[in-house]
């Protein structure tokens, strides 16, 4: 019976908001008259990339939903927001634009506690960050916050230990056993270090449409067997994340130098813009001649799901023999030092 009373309740709260299949956002800062704000989710709640128009410093926005949904708002200096947004919410996003790591977000209790971790953590180095969201994910465990604080410091940090992420995951799983979205992590959790420097690159195959990069006038499909032996560079990037085009010109850049020394390096261009008409203005300028590939999906890509990547750039450097060199969003610290002994 409590059960019942309590869905009951909450139905009746949901109808009251008057809009119970939207969430609705409304955003106010300081020191901006005008500007764009990118949004996107990671968890297919929007199929593509939006924009968030600031007039007069204001901005709203509505997103049709019947499920809870994590958004990801983009500034444009590339710094990210967080925000948590279910059926019939009224989320209220304050801040300066010029301080923007001090946003403040209400309207839920997801975003109340992940404004609270923001300013618990702002300062803090990579280390206590972890150790704050490993306390918050096992205190808020039925919470969204809690999920995406996981996803984030523990399934996507490819150093992070397999033993405590997959212990935390069994905590949230303990804790919300009906959670569909949490156990659509499953095989991400059973992949863990599938990236990692040493393993085996993961099988791939990509259809190839004509007329984008080196693609050629005809489709095709590339998979891992065809760089049986050679060194290959797979970048992925899209133009809406600062510092894909420096990644880009780098892997060209290492073609080049290996050239001068008598070696070759096979490229592949995996890009997450959801625009064609932009993906080829990108490929021009950014001269991109080799392997591209775009399924225009952006970070709901089925592979980019399936290998974990979250942060842009990611950059892959496999050996002849087929397994992982070299791979991070870094080009300087990940990257550089093993391509420099090629």
């Amino acid at each position: 019976m409590k059960n019942l009373a309590y869905i009951a309740i909450s139905f009746a709260l949901l109808c009251c908001t008057g809009h119970p299949k939207e969430a609705r956002l409304k955003g106010e800062f300081a020191n901006l008259e005008q500007g764009e704000f990118l949004i996107y989710s990671t968890d297919e709640a929007l199929d593509r990339l939006d924009t968030l128009r600031i007039v007069d410093g204001i901005f709203s926005y509505t997103l049709p939903t019947v499920q809870p949904a994590t958004l990801h708002i983009l500034y444009p200096n590339q710094s990210e927001l967080v925000v948590f947004a279910g059926p019939g919410d009224d989320i209220v996003i304050k801040g300066d634009a010029q301080n923007l790591s001090e946003v403040e977000v209400s309207g839920s209790e997801d975003n109340e506690l992940y404004t609270e971790f923001r300013q618990e953590t702002n300062g803090k180095s990579a280390e206590e960050t972890k150790n704050i969201a490993h306390n918050y994910i096992l205190e808020y465990p039925t919470h969204a916050v809690s999920r995406y604080l996981f996803t984030s410091y523990y399934l996507c940090d490819e150093e992070a230990s397999v033993k405590e992420t997959t212990a935390l995951y069994d905590s949230l799983c303990r804790a919300c056993p009906d959670d569909l979205a949490l156990s659509k992590l499953s095989s991400r959790v059973r992949s863990l270090g599938l990236l990692r420097v040493g393993n085996p690159l993961p099988d791939f195959s990509l259809t190839l449409k004509p007329g984008h990069g080196g693609n050629g006038a005809e489709q095709r499909t590339i998979k891992k067997g065809d760089y049986d032996g050679k060194l290959l560079l797979i970048a992925f990037w899209a133009n809406w994340k600062g510092g894909s085009a420096g990644a880009i010109y780098r892997a060209r850049r290492l073609r080049r130098e290996l050239k001068g020394k008598g070696k070759d390096i096979e490229l592949i261009s995996y890009s997450l813009d959801a625009d064609e008409s932009q993906l080829y203005r990108n490929e021009e300028r950014d001269s991109i001649d080799f392997p591209s590939y775009c399924d225009f999906l952006s970070l709901s890509s089925p592979l980019v799901q399936k290998w974990g990547i979250r942060e842009l750039p990611y950059i892959i450097l496999v050996t002849p023999d087929g397994n992982i060199a070299a791979s991070g969003s870094d080009w300087m610290t990940d990257i550089q030092p093993v391509a420099s002994e090629l």
